[in-house]
């Protein structure tokens, strides 16, 4: 019985094809927050979905536990703990990330100073910044964005809770290859 040792197109160089590498940290990513005790009661706030342009990490306002004070660009406290222990596992995983806010709607409308588009983008900045203090390279940040009400989790009722949320994707592309390296 010969059993073939020549690698596959996939195999070859890192010994992982893009999508497997991937994929491995996506597992990882998971089984790191999933693994934290201390996330236990804030997992409910997190809501992970696997899509084609990555790994989407939504941290999410729960009816009557907000993420964010109703028109704050600062989190509460337990916020910035749920997003500084995000940061461990993001840091170990490959890839760059993109970080979207959201806001819901509102049948009030917005002050003309600052609106939704400013909230959104505001409090995916505040994230962007509270990654950086734990040690998350900014060279791995890829964008950040408000999308205000306009990409609602809940498109039948655009002003759910639920619907305020930052998202933190983990970009599915290669990972960037330093300076002056030829493959």
């Amino acid at each position: 019985m010969n059993s073939s040792i020549t690698p596959t197109p996939d195999e070859k160089g890192s010994g992982l094809s893009n999508d497997k590498a991937f994929a491995l940290a996506a597992a990882s990513l998971r089984q790191a927050l999933q693994a934290m005790p201390e996330l236990t009661e804030a997992s409910k706030h997190i809501m992970i979905e696997e899509r084609i342009e990555g790994l989407d990490i939504n941290i999410v306002d729960q009816d009557g536990r907000s993420m964010f004070p109703e028109g704050s660009r600062e989190p509460y406290e337990s916020t910035r703990k749920l997003i500084r222990k995000i940061a461990e596992p993001l840091k170990a995983a490959p890839y760059r990330i993109s970080i979207t806010g959201h806001t819901s709607a509102s049948p009030t409308p917005p002050p003309s100073d600052y609106g939704p588009w400013n909230l959104s983008i505001d409090r995916a900045n505040t994230v962007r910044q509270i990654l950086e203090e734990e040690g998350y390279p900014s060279a791995n940040i890829y964008k950040v964005a408000g999308k205000a009400d306009t990409d609602p989790l809940f498109p039948e009722d655009r002003s759910l809770a639920p619907n305020r949320r930052v998202t933190i994707t983990l970009i599915h592309e290669a990972p960037p290859v330093p300076a002056g390296l030829q493959p």
